[in-house]
């Protein structure tokens, strides 16, 4: 089974952090390559980021705390 590291993305090129503002697929639940996974949110914008692979989503961040940019916020399994 694969293994997709779900990160904290750069969404300006300025930013060193940001914050876990949502997850919008919980804990185990499935998701599609391209669908909406969680949301962040710096001083200048709030986005919604998709998920970069399909499988069973596994957090390890949590809501309301800054990461740094590239900061390991769970995986997403691979089904196959």
């Amino acid at each position: 089974m694969s293994e997709h590291t779900i990160r904290i993305p750069r969404s300006s090129p300025d930013a060193t952090e940001a914050t876990l503002i949502d997850l919008l697929v919980e804990e185990g639940g499935q998701v599609s390559e391209g669908e909406p996974l969680f949301t962040i949110a710096t001083d200048k914008v709030e986005i919604e980021i998709e998920a970069g692979a399909t499988g069973t989503v596994h957090w390890t961040g949590e809501v309301e705390t800054d990461y740094e940019i590239g900061a390991e916020i769970g995986v997403i399994q691979a089904d196959r």
